[in-house]
């Protein structure tokens, strides 16, 4: 065999042996944390810079005004006493590495293309760099093995001249150091563990405690619980959320965020603002596509992963403490959930149970059909589903993926590395998107008004009728926007379950139909059920029952073609509260407050 032959299979066989990799380069994050420390607010004048960083966020100073400001202060200080604020902050970046705030965020640089992530440290910064990412390292020809080659630093001049900066920063948080923020608040471990002295009710659901996730989860060991009495301060449940958002008005750029709730905490606690953790901020302006966003979640689940074998922090009520937390719970909107987990399209396929949409003349996809209900609303194979994740990673072009994704109805995603992840029951249906923002708008949007059962004329009798309707202020009510547009122009999630639960009712049923009065009673009886902050599980029974004659009612009125993927959804809105309690305990209205909170920053560019 010639020396060219062998050098050739040689090289095949290092080819074939590589496998796509989303993994995180090393952040560092882990170096520092032997040592972690309480924020040093020892210096006596530590309270003039909090005040200064409080101003700054309040008036949404920028940083080169606070940062003038820190300087300005430091001068006059200095002039009255130097011996005292000898060591007062020289800078903005001074002030924050007082109080530890840098300490909090890890940044890497990001292929603006492929999403690959990269350590600033190791770029050069006297030249560009080019990305190294191989999308099909498998692939048969040579052409499509080819890194990236995109470019992910820039231009930045600076007195010593042009150096080269990463394009685009991707930061995430240190978790470790935001749960030791946590606990070093007073009352934190004592309300983590407030649940242990609930009273247990086994017919009635109140919070997540009540739920079949949080009875039932287990160690790693298999043995135990993971979720005990002796450990309920100290080994934690986290509801992930990943989102997108528009911060920027008249201009198309998405930001994702993914935040991390504490379920331990309890209800009233749980999702106040300075109890939600900012896991990470996804570089916008566009979303990364499908499976891209493995890229940004592995350094997330790297330390999720270090967290479920567990780590050493310093509480208020102990020097040393071991905590250990996992991902119990995903809730996200549809798109979200699917590029989260790997699922394929939630046109496409339930990822819940057995249900495969079907197709009809014009390729379009519908989940009509409840004669065989009793051979497809079975839970899917987790067993199955990881594997065929696995597979997918296999794949060396991107027919072979598609190819993949349509026959096994999943793709990797990082979020399998977890071992205790269940992609099917972990990952719930957010009722704020199912009921509401879908379902709700679907029925009167799709069904009522675009098949002329209301009219403009309707419309504007329904708005007479609303506005002399008088609602308690905590409720808030409904917009002048019935009869505005094409009819409910605008209506937010929360506006929609209003008109749901207090308006339809009154101001539609002698303007529709008999049968269209069933599809709104079932509806309105459900939604009536499901919202209670405490719900029994005879009424979750009969909350499934209605949703249930409802989408059947749809069909046999309007169509197969009518049941989106919605309609199906909802079927198992009922089981997420058997495994998470009441829908207040697992919904998206707290996150989507966040997404409002963090679009309303001020940025220095814009």
């Amino acid at each position: 065999m010639s020396n060219m032959m062998m050098a050739w299979i040689l090289l095949m066989m290092m080819i074939w042996d590589k496998n796509v990799s989303f993994e995180a380069p090393e952040s560092g994050y882990g170096d520092e944390d032997s040592d972690m420390q309480n924020i040093n607010s020892d210096q006596s004048f530590a309270w003039i810079v909090y005040w200064i960083l409080k101003y700054q966020e309040r008036y949404r100073l920028s940083d080169m005004a606070t940062n003038s400001l820190i300087k300005f202060i430091r001068y006059l200080l200095i002039s009255l006493d130097e011996n005292t604020y000898s060591k007062f902050p020289t800078s903005l970046y001074m002030a924050r590495k007082l109080f530890g705030i840098g300490d909090q965020i890890i940044k890497y640089a990001t292929c603006q293309t492929c999403c690959k992530l990269y350590s600033i440290k190791d770029l050069p910064t006297d030249k560009p760099y080019h990305c190294s990412f191989q999308n099909f390292p498998n692939h048969p020809m040579a052409s499509f093995r080819a890194p990236c080659s995109s470019v992910i630093t820039k231009q930045v001049p600076t007195n010593q001249g042009i150096v080269y900066r990463p394009a685009l920063i991707f930061p995430i948080v240190n978790i470790k150091r935001q749960l030791q923020r946590l606990y070093n608040k007073e009352g934190f471990e004592e309300s983590c563990r407030k649940w242990t002295a609930r009273p247990n009710n086994d017919q009635e659901l109140s919070d997540i405690y009540d739920g079949r996730i949080w009875k039932n989860f287990k160690d790693s060991s298999g043995d135990q619980l993971f979720f005990r009495h002796e450990v309920s301060d100290s080994h934690l449940g986290f509801m992930l959320n990943l989102d997108w958002f528009q911060p920027f008005d008249n201009s198309q750029y998405s930001v994702g965020v993914i935040y991390g709730v504490i379920c331990n905490l309890p209800r009233s606690e749980r999702f106040k603002t300075s109890n939600i953790i900012t896991l990470a901020v996804i570089p916008g302006p566009n979303e990364p596509k499908l499976h891209q966003l493995n890229h940004y979640l592995a350094p997330v689940i790297d330390q999720f992963i270090e967290l479920w074998e567990g780590i050493d922090i310093s509480t208020k009520e102990k020097t040393s403490k071991q905590i250990r937390a996992a991902i119990i719970c995903c809730a996200c909107d549809i798109p979200a959930a699917r590029k989260l987990c790997g699922h394929i399209s939630a046109r496409v396929a339930c990822h819940r149970c057995e249900k495969i949409a079907n197709f009809d003349n014009r390729n379009q996809p519908n989940f009509g059909g409840f004669d065989d209900m009793d051979q497809w609303f079975v839970k899917r194979d987790v067993d199955e589903i990881r594997k065929n994740a696995n597979l997918w990673k296999e794949c060396d072009s991107e027919d072979a993926r598609k190819s993949h994704v349509s026959e096994t109805l999943v793709r990797w995603s990082e979020i399998y590395r977890l071992p205790y992840f269940d992609p099917t029951q972990f990952l719930i249906v957010d009722p704020m998107h199912c009921l509401f923002l879908g379902i709700a708008k679907w029925i009167v949007t799709r069904l009522w008004i675009e098949e002329n059962r209301l009219t403009m004329k309707n419309l504007a009798i329904m708005q007479e009728r609303a506005n002399k309707i008088k609602v308690p202020s905590d409720i808030g009510r409904i917009p002048n926007k019935i009869a505005t547009g094409e009819g409910f122009s605008g209506f937010t999630a929360d506006q929609w379950k209003t008109f749901i639960l207090i308006y339809a009712t009154t101001i539609t049923w002698d303007l529709i139909k008999d049968n269209d009065r069933k599809i709104l009673s079932y509806f309105v009886r459900a939604c009536n059920i499901l919202v209670c902050r405490i719900i029994s599980k005879s009424g979750l029974n009969e909350a499934h029952r209605c949703l249930l004659s409802m989408v059947k009612l749809v069909e046999q009125q309007y169509g197969p073609e009518k049941i989106t993927p919605n309609m199906h959804l909802c079927l198992h809105i009922c089981e997420c509260a058997l495994d998470y309690g009441p829908l207040y305990s697992f919904w998206c209205y707290s996150f989507e407050r966040m997404n409002g909170l963090l679009g309303n920053i001020n940025i220095n560019t814009i």
